[in-house]
């Protein structure tokens, strides 16, 4: 009789558990399928350490491709977020007397609903509350979500915990409880409506992030800063003695996943344009460990230079990643790509790099 009490009392906990985890897809399901969704809210958090109190308001719209004009419409549902409006910040103890914290705080969005369930393990009911919402009392259930926020090339080595107010009526978030870079914020949603037009002001935003600029023409013509560099495997260089040969300098990161994409493709161009004498490094801040990682889990076989104190980072004015930057053999650059790179373009103007170099060496042997 034990035994079958023990297996009713197990089965019971994992169909609790797994109507969870079914919750949360309907609630992801509800906010993917929207044409358009807004959230405004205020987050809190008391820093660790320390008597403050921080809070600030956030707002998130994302709409769907068809909902967008055509000039900033993607292939994707796209989110715009607002964060840090009537930042605030209090002592939890008057008579406390440690300064505010110099180091940066990231201020999060707290959107991204319609991906409630990205690499979720697992969900469980973990209590109720009533939140009341405009006027309305919403019942709402507190869902205590699993995370594996583990990067690619380190699965399973980091788990997370979120904790989600959900009105299982109406499928919608009301509050927000979760860990940014060590700090645990409770966000509050003061507003939210589904199926509006998007805002003047987020159009706006969006277009201002279509139009971000995708290279640097101020760095064309520059030469190569007097820099020493030394790769993981292989003896200490100085870019300036590279002169004579085509160099590519690729800047990534292993906690960013387009700066996959574009190291490969800089492998790739290493391989095919070897016999032509081009060189290719690439740069990272990452730690020795991750980078290895990292480059053993990507197959990356390129010359890797650790840049923990950003040497190299700010002799190229590199503030975001991934970055490629090719240089002529004369030690000059000749293209500055931020982003990831068109790999058409990139192709185009490196062939025309090495055929000028070919030329010049004909040239010279005519003599």
């Amino acid at each position: 009789m034990m035994r079958w009490f023990t297996v009713l009392f197990l089965f019971g906990n994992y169909a609790i558990a797994q109507s969870r985890v079914e919750l949360l897809k309907n609630v992801e399901h509800r906010y993917a399928s929207a044409n358009s969704f807004e959230v405004k809210g205020r987050a809190s958090a008391l820093l660790p350490g320390t008597s403050w109190r921080v809070s600030y308001e956030f707002d998130t719209q994302a709409m769907q491709p068809t909902f967008i004009p055509l000039n900033v419409r993607s292939v994707a549902m796209q989110g715009v977020s607002r964060v840090g409006g009537n930042f605030t910040k209090v002592r939890t103890d008057p008579h406390a007397t440690d300064p505010f914290p110099e180091k940066g705080i990231i201020l999060d969005g707290f959107g991204g609903y319609e991906r409630i369930t990205h690499r979720m393990l697992d969900a469980i009911k973990v209590g109720s509350e009533t939140i009341t919402l405009d006027g309305h009392a919403h019942e709402c259930e507190i869902v205590d979500a699993t995370y594996d926020t583990s990067p690619e090339f380190r699965p399973h080595s980091q788990i997370a915990h979120r904790r989600w107010w959900i009105d299982s009526k109406d499928l919608t978030v009301l509050r927000v409880q979760k860990s940014v870079e060590g700090i645990d914020w409770t966000a509050d949603v003061t507003f939210l409506s589904f199926d509006r037009p998007v805002s003047a002001e987020t159009l706006k935003d969006m277009e201002t992030l279509r139009n971000q600029p995708i290279d640097r023409p101020d760095w064309v013509g520059k030469p190569l800063p007097d820099l020493t560099v030394k790769p993981m495997s292989g003896a200490a260089v100085n870019l300036a003695d590279l002169r004579g040969r085509p160099l590519l300098l690729d800047f990534w990161a292993s906690f960013c996943p387009p700066c996959k994409t574009a190291t490969l493709h800089a492998q790739e161009l290493a391989e095919r344009y070897k016999d032509a004498g081009l060189i290719v490094l690439t740069f990272t801040r990452d730690n020795v460990d991750d980078a290895e990682l990292w480059a053993a889990h990507n197959h990356v076989t390129l010359p890797i230079v650790l840049d923990p104190e950003k040497g190299a980072f700010s002799a190229f004015d590199v503030n975001g990643i991934p970055v490629a930057i090719l240089a002529g053999p004369d030690g000059k650059i000749v293209h500055y790509w931020i982003g990831l790179d068109d790999p058409m373009e990139m192709d185009s103007i490196l062939k025309e790099t090495l055929s000028g170099l070919a030329a010049d060496r004909t040239a010279r042997a005519g003599r």
